[in-house]
């Protein structure tokens, strides 16, 4: 895989701000969230305008834009952590993993919704992000000067996935998104609920 993504910021940003209503609408009052690849904090403004008392952790490996989001948002926990290893001692009503499993290969990906599913309380919320299709490789974008790895899913595995952990899926939402090359990449947004009734260990 070789192409380049020079608009995937841009492409994020976008799609966040549309999904960011439906977001809020998983949230409860000042609901405990984990917030897995937070980055720059592009979810924090829609949820801390829905409720200020929201209690949220944020988790990134780029201690750049943790302090890019710590500026923004002081009132917010941010910590330098790897979400494959998160620590599971914490329980949480939502978690948000926004097109951060794109950058993990399948199995790390099982790993870490199975560490989701932990952590989420009775009736908690998942909200996740990714690019459908197959395939997986390292690509060149306009923000970084190394080549960074994409991993395409398809919706119906992951939703298998996550029913196996005891999550309903509840909503999907898709959105085309027109690359430098031509090439379209579809973006899905997936809400999941806990229900408890999983199989899987």
């Amino acid at each position: 895989m070789n192409r380049s993504r020079d608009t995937t910021r841009r492409r994020i940003a976008m799609k966040e701000e549309k999904t960011g209503r439906t977001i809020a609408a998983y949230i409860p009052a000042r609901a405990r969230i984990l917030d897995l690849g937070c980055g720059s904090g592009s979810n924090l403004g829609t949820i801390l305008a829905h409720d200020p008392g929201c209690r949220i952790t944020g988790m990134d490996l780029s201690q750049g834009l943790l302090a890019l989001a710590r500026e923004k948002y002081p009132q917010v926990r941010f910590l330098h952590q790897d979400i494959r290893f998160f620590p599971t001692g914490s329980r949480y009503q939502v978690v948000i993993a926004s097109f951060s499993i794109v950058h993990l290969n399948g199995d790390e990906t099982r790993r870490l919704l199975a560490r989701i599913a932990e952590v989420l309380v009775e009736g908690g919320a998942l909200y996740l992000s990714f690019m459908e299709g197959e395939g997986a490789g390292f690509e060149t974008t306009s923000f970084s000067e190394e080549e960074i790895y994409f991993n395409f899913y398809r919706s119906a595995e992951l939703t298998a996935l996550l029913q196996g952990h005891g999550l309903e899926v509840r909503e999907i939402l898709r959105n085309g998104y027109e690359e430098t090359d031509g090439s379209v990449t579809t973006d899905v947004f997936l809400f999941a609920c806990k229900t408890g009734a999983g199989q899987q260990s």
